[in-house]
């Protein structure tokens, strides 16, 4: 019997995830990886596990402990906020992923400049690997800006 006193049935809301698209997956695994690389360094650093030989001289402050904790910093604290922020599907965490790249790129050409040219092998490497976090930040931004305008594009 249906009646004014009737009230409308509710149906429960679903908690289907959503699956992320691919280059926020490839943003999340190269930055949950590049924060346990750094954390890494940072112990050896301040530890003094890890030698730089004569270039310690070169640092600021001639210090392995200052710059375990730059690195830590940098390249470990700011890539794990962001990877939290993506985890929890905080709006400002699109676009830090941009944040976490640049810092990267930044901290090696820095490194560059006090240690010297060549760079070591390593430094060619995180330097493409922080390309490599700035172009997928990129089009995962473009890619969720064009589908907040386009509702109907999926």
């Amino acid at each position: 019997m249906s009646g004014l006193l009737d009230v409308p049935r509710r149906t429960p809301a679903r908690s289907t995830p959503t699956r992320r698209p691919p280059t926020e997956r490839a943003l999340l695994v190269l930055e949950v990886l590049l924060a346990l690389a750094a954390s890494a360094g940072a112990v050896g650093l301040v530890g003094g596990g890890l030698s730089l030989g004569g270039a310690t001289a070169r640092l600021p402050f001639g210090s392995t402990v200052l710059a375990g904790i730059a690195l830590a910093l940098v390249n470990g604290v700011l890539p794990t906020v962001v990877v939290v922020g993506t985890l929890r599907r905080r709006a400002w965490a699109r676009d830090a992923h941009l944040a976490v790249g640049l810092a990267l790129i930044g901290w090696i050409l820095v490194q560059v400049g006090y240690l010297g040219w060549p760079p070591h092998w390593l430094q060619w490497t995180y330097l493409g690997w922080g390309v490599a976090i700035t172009v997928l930040a990129y089009r995962n931004a473009l890619v969720r800006r064009s589908r907040w305008r386009h509702p109907d594009h999926r």
